[in-house]
């Protein structure tokens, strides 16, 4: 009976799967694959390239899945997430290799459908790839792949001699799943650049938001924001679930919240509002600080746009913003009235602009709201929000 096949994401590589790795790469050359490598090829240019495919998956911008049976690693594929600004709904699938040994077992199918899942969940709803092989292409059009067409001549094979690629796409159903996860998918999509990444941890800087993010719920993944972070400093996750705190860690707070999701047509802006800028951030603070919405940092503004209505004598009295940004979702926050200003409506009228704003991106907004704000989410709701589900906020210290 052939062994038992097995497919897992890595999210680093270890010593032994960069040899399981550089060896079906090995092989894989040598059998005349089409994968960017030219005979004579070693074994140490194989780690080599293993080696920076590793620190690209460290820092979050690409998927690294493997097959495995009992003997070790048999195949692996990839998805590029790190895409342009432009097209952030775009993975493109690469180097799927499988052992010669391995194959016409059904891992090729396998490592494709763990690679269209983790894309998913990544947010992605376009994949590309090419190829220049034809029992891939075959594959492909199983699975459901569209063939877009063929560059006569593109590469060379690993013994010289041009080849033809074949070039295919798969466009996904859309999935909600990140925001399961909302930190760590803003910090390793649209909001790459204000993060701070270390393994399986991410964070904002710390002048722009104490926000954190695990891209899974693990020991390791809190011992690496554990160095992410000063002692004594605070740091905010949310999760699908309670935390098993490590040492270095103590929380400070930990509560459900309901997260809510814009499932209404798109409005209309009701009314032009200000665009708060670097020179209201003095007032935009103190606003925070009077009515507590959630943390405001010196450059939290930076994270989207802010809008805000000053009364006539200039005192800024409301104001709401945007705060964390997916790849197709983004997250309104920071929504508060001066008390003196509350009961004049401005609340409503200020969100639908955002959510307009949002809507033109080709993004749905989201929130969250502490699930007793019965007030809040009956104004939410009116906008066209809905309880997607409860969210699990907490504040954790380290030591």
């Amino acid at each position: 009976m052939p062994d038992l096949i097995t497919v897992r994401r890595l999210f680093s590589i270890t010593d032994a799967e960069l040899q399981g790795l550089s060896a079906v790469l090995c092989d894989c050359v040598e059998g005349g694959a089409s994968v960017s490598f030219m005979h004579p090829f070693s074994i140490d240019q194989a780690r080599a390239f293993w080696s920076g495919v590793g620190g690209s998956v460290a820092r979050g911008e690409r998927a690294l899945l493997v097959a495995e049976d009992a003997h070790g690693i048999v195949g692996t594929v990839q998805v590029v997430l790190a895409q342009p600004d432009n097209q952030p709904h775009r993975g493109d699938i690469c180097k799927m290799l499988v052992s010669r040994s391995a194959r016409r077992r059904g891992v090729g199918a396998m490592l494709m459908e763990a690679a269209e899942a983790a894309a998913r969940a990544c947010g992605k709803t376009l994949l590309v790839l090419d190829t220049a092989s034809a029992d891939a292409e075959r594959l492909y059009e199983r699975m459901g792949w569209t063939r877009l067409g063929v560059i006569p001549g593109y590469a060379l094979l690993p013994g010289g001699g041009l080849c033809d690629t074949t070039y295919y796409y798969r466009i996904l159903p859309p999935t909600d799943a990140v925001l399961d996860n909302p930190v760590w998918h803003a910090l390793v999509s649209a909001h790459r650049g204000m993060a701070q990444v270390n393994g399986l941890a991410a964070r904002y800087r710390n002048n722009i938001s104490p926000l954190a993010g695990l891209r899974e719920p693990t020991r390791q993944a809190l011992d690496d924001l554990r160095a992410l972070a000063q002692p004594g400093e605070e740091l905010w996750l949310l999760s699908d679930k309670p935390l098993d705190l490590p040492p270095g860690w103590r929380e400070v707070r930990a509560r459900y919240i309901d997260q809510m999701i814009s499932t209404g047509e798109p409005p209309r802006p009701a009314s032009s509002f200000l665009e708060l800028g670097d020179a209201d951030v003095a007032d935009m603070a103190a606003l925070v600080e009077l009515t507590k919405p959630g943390p405001f940092e010196r450059h939290t503004r930076d994270m989207g746009t802010y809008l805000g209505v000053r009364d006539p004598d200039g005192r800024l009295v409301a104001m709401s913003g945007q705060r964390m940004n997916l790849t197709r979702y983004r997250e309104i926050s920071a929504v508060c009235s001066h008390p003196d200003a509350r009961g004049r409506g401005l609340t409503a009228p200020l969100m639908a602009d955002l959510m307009a704003r949002i809507y033109q991106e080709g993004k749905t907004p989201f929130l969250h709201v502490k699930t007793e704000n019965a007030g809040a989410k009956k104004v939410y709701e009116k906008l066209g929000f809905k309880v997607r589900r409860a969210i699990y906020f907490s504040v954790i210290a380290a030591v």
